[in-house]
């Protein structure tokens, strides 16, 4: 009997496959250390331009999971942090399920994100690119205002 586990990353899936418990076990042993290994190479550290990461700086932190809203909830709204977001990732787009398990480990809500997001497509902040969405032109000049009024 064959045994599968699947784990989620940002890039993808990783899946370990074994012929036992014993063996799926020992390679989750092993698993943080080419985990790290397999981040920095998919990932790496250079998938964010630096000078998006220093003008992010205090708002967002960049983890192996994504990037990270670290902003008290009192002093940034839901849309505000989709925006920060989509911004963390551009020029790329990011999916929705995404963009609400980054919501999620930011320790904010999911709920609703769905409609924040077509709420931004419709008032041509965010556009729809394949399955993913990304910010527009407006979009990058509406969080760039955002980050200077955050950051003063």
């Amino acid at each position: 009997m064959k045994i599968r586990v699947v784990i989620k990353r940002p890039f993808g899936n990783v899946e370990i496959e074994g012929e036992s418990l014993d063996e799926i076990i020992s390679s989750l042993e092993t698993f943080p250390e080419w985990l790290a290994t397999i981040d920095g190479l998919v990932i790496g550290p250079d998938i964010v331009p630096s000078e998006t990461k220093m003008m992010l700086s205090g708002l967002i932190e960049f983890s192996p999971e994504g990037p990270l809203i670290i902003v008290p909830k009192d002093k940034l709204t839901n849309k505000e942090a989709i925006g920060l977001i989509l911004y963390s990732y551009d020029p790329n787009s990011i999916e929705p399920k995404e963009v609400g398990h980054l919501l999620s480990l930011s320790g904010r809500p999911a709920t609703g994100f769905g409609s924040r997001l077509s709420e931004m497509r419709r008032e041509g902040l965010a556009l729809k690119n394949g399955g993913g969405y990304r910010l527009t032109i407006l979009g990058k000049k509406w969080v760039d205002d955002l980050i200077s009024k955050i950051t003063k």
